[in-house]
């Protein structure tokens, strides 16, 4: 396993426009399993050793199976058809620990903060992504027209999925881009699909 042979297949998951945070987390866990190997070869015994070692350091199983994933899509690409790491199991959650949910109370406080700085960006950005349920990766999809037509489409990942934005948000992301100056023509962004830069959703 050479950093020649890791560098050719991190172009090629370029070549196939992955994610470049993508990229990056591959690169990553190859970079720390070859360092694992320090020369040695791979092996089904070197791989299962890595696993232990990463679940000895307390990574998170979700975490270490990402990894096992970046590793097994290497694998595949040079054609080692003999190597394969085995994933841990993981029992699937039915239910979301509501520790990890945000109150209707906290996200009102947060809202009130942003509007208490000044930040009307900020508050807008908090209230899109609560109100649509949205990823922080996907703000760069609410536009102008978006909010003229209270929808967006968002393509990532080879995916398209539809996304309906409430009236009362399309209201005030439209007032608040006419207040911008110079007012945005047709979008929040020069491109329809690139981030809100006059909203200042792309740095939050």
């Amino acid at each position: 396993m050479t950093d020649k042979m890791v560098k050719a297949y991190l172009k090629a998951l370029g070549n196939e426009e992955r994610a470049a945070a993508s990229i990056e987390k591959y690169r990553r866990a190859l970079l720390s399993f070859a360092a694992f190997l320090s020369g040695a070869a791979v092996t089904p015994e070197m791989i299962r050793l890595w696993k232990d070692d990463l679940r000895e350091k307390n990574y998170a199983p979700s975490t270490i199976n990402a990894c096992l994933a970046a590793l097994n899509g290497f694998f595949r690409f040079c054609g080692w058809t003999d190597c394969r790491a085995r994933f841990l199991k993981i029992q699937r959650r039915l239910f979301r620990d509501s520790k990890q949910e945000l109150t209707r109370a906290e996200y009102e406080r947060l809202v009130a903060a942003a509007e208490a700085t000044g930040d009307r960006g900020l508050a807008l950005l908090m209230e899109t992504i609560c109100s649509t349920g949205i990823r922080v990766s996907e703000v760069q999809y609410i536009t102008v027209e978006a909010a003229k037509n209270g929808k967006t489409e968002i393509a990532l990942k080879g995916k398209i999925r539809t996304i309906l934005l409430p009236s009362k948000l399309c209201r005030k992301l439209l007032k608040f881009a006419a207040r911008q100056k110079p007012p945005p023509a047709r979008s929040f962004a020069p491109k329809a699909a690139s981030p809100c830069r006059d909203i200042k959703f792309g740095r939050k």
